[in-house]
């Protein structure tokens, strides 16, 4: 049975804000990751060491589309999300907590892990992989929508938190992305980045870990491990 995810779905991101599921030159399939280098360079970073993953979102690929392969989500809770045809949400495949890394050079991992000594204001060097919300105007909230059929319905983190607690992540946040607010990703290691329009394009920068502040609870999904 298909499990529609209860929690934020993405839609609408870039490729590279997400994972997918892909044959191997080498026979079998593997996770890839689009890695973005500047706004016109692109690296396909593939990684073969996750079978387990590979098995879990096939499994829903092929009861949703009959074959195996395709886009998906890891969220801050480590639940495997994937998109499903029809637009609706995400189907939840199950949890996987293994940080997915990527072979850049032989010097060189791309991780959702940030390298030591990487600072709030840096230039981000992860994956663009990432779960979006939206930073409210002024730094005094972190919100995103669910829909159900027509209805939208914005969920606040102070409705959660508190507006103390919601504020006081939302301005440390601010301090790197701008009182203006806009879009920010959180990843599976649960460390926030964001972009940046800059006079030679968008760019992205890190800006730090969710670490002890209040969040959003995560969603009770049946048959979570």
């Amino acid at each position: 049975m298909l499990i529609m995810y209860p929690g934020l779905s993405p839609s609408n991101v870039n490729k590279d804000a997400k994972y997918s599921v892909t044959h191997s030159p080498a026979g079998g399939m593997e996770v890839r990751l689009v890695y973005r280098i500047s706004a016109r360079e692109r690296e396909l970073l593939t990684n073969d060491r996750h079978e387990s993953l590979v098995a879990m979102v096939n499994k829903v690929k092929e009861k949703l589309n009959g074959a195996p392969g395709g886009a998906f989500y890891i969220n801050e809770y480590h639940d495997v999300l994937v998109p499903h045809p029809d637009g609706s949400g995400c189907v939840y495949a199950g949890t996987y907590e293994t940080i997915l890394e990527f072979d850049y050079d032989s010097q060189t991992t791309i991780s959702p892990v940030p390298p030591a000594g990487l600072a709030p204001g840096d230039s981000w060097p992860g994956p663009h992989a990432g779960i979006p919300y939206v930073l409210s105007a002024g730094a005094t909230d972190i919100r995103f929508n669910m829909t159900s059929g027509r209805r939208v319905t914005e969920i606040r983190l102070s409705d959660v938190v508190g507006h103390d607690a919601a504020r006081m992540l939302a301005r440390r946040l601010a301090a790197v992305k701008g009182n203006s607010g806009g879009r920010v990703y959180i990843n599976e290691a649960c460390h926030f980045f964001a972009p940046l329009i800059t006079t030679g394009g968008t760019t992205y920068v890190y800006l730090g870990g969710l670490d002890d502040d209040a969040w959003f609870s995560a969603p009770d999904v049946p048959g979570r491990l």
